[in-house]
């Protein structure tokens, strides 16, 4: 498959893709948001990026090389994206998701690093992402600014109303599950349960994961 944001389908399937993304005053979240206000890809559209689901997994994988030693690969199955730099797996979307992967700072310059198709990378890589408070500003800027590359002609009202949720994707209201911090001998660490980077991890997974994500990074 050709995924591009010129896919009206294939940018709806991405913004559904963010199980943390919820509005209080809504008291909904994006998942709920999303088909009530806009025409959701057909099965057979979704059956042709992610496989069917009772049969052995033949879905698409998308590829990105990020540099000379990291390509990121995200696997679309039929209940769950699969994320990975190289063969380290970072995380996934499904029932028992493992996201909160990506400070911010590291977000943005894997993204600012590409010279071929930044948004569409920013947005494979946005779901693995968390920010804190101070961060948000930039945070809603940002994915204002990526929204609009796609094929959605969001109206303002929309704009604003899908910028909040996916915004509250990154930044919990419990200020302490949204920082890193750096652990001697492993390197950043996040308090977020369900994440590949949580502090209570093992030593040796910490250390694998960090090392991929520097390295994306160079």
């Amino acid at each position: 498959m050709d995924l591009q944001l010129s896919d009206k389908n294939f940018c709806l399937f991405l913004l559904a893709q963010f199980p943390f993304a919820s509005d209080h005053t809504l008291e909904m979240t994006l998942t709920d948001y999303l088909p009530e206000n806009f025409e959701m890809p057909s099965g057979e559209w979704l059956d042709e990026l992610t496989g069917q689901a009772d049969v052995p997994w033949d879905g698409y994988t998308y590829a990105h090389r990020l540099n000379d030693t990291v390509t990121f690969y995200a696997e679309f199955h039929p209940h769950a994206t699969v994320y990975f730099f190289n063969d380290t797996y970072l995380g996934n979307t499904g029932g028992h998701f493992h996201l909160s992967l990506l400070s911010w700072e590291e977000l943005q310059a894997i993204v600012n690093n590409d010279k071929t198709d930044p948004s569409l990378l920013f947005w494979m890589l946005l779901p693995l992402a968390a920010g804190n408070e101070s961060e948000q500003p930039g945070i809603e800027a940002a994915i204002a600014r990526h929204l609009k590359m796609m094929e959605l002609d969001l109206q303002a009202d929309q704009l604003s109303i899908i910028t909040k949720f996916l915004t509250s994707h990154l930044v919990f209201s419990e200020e302490e599950r949204n920082t890193f911090e750096y652990k001697t001998g492993v390197g950043l660490v996040t308090h977020r349960n369900h994440s590949e980077r949580n502090c209570n991890n093992d030593a040796e997974t910490l250390i694998k994961v960090n090392e991929v994500i520097y390295s994306a990074i160079r």
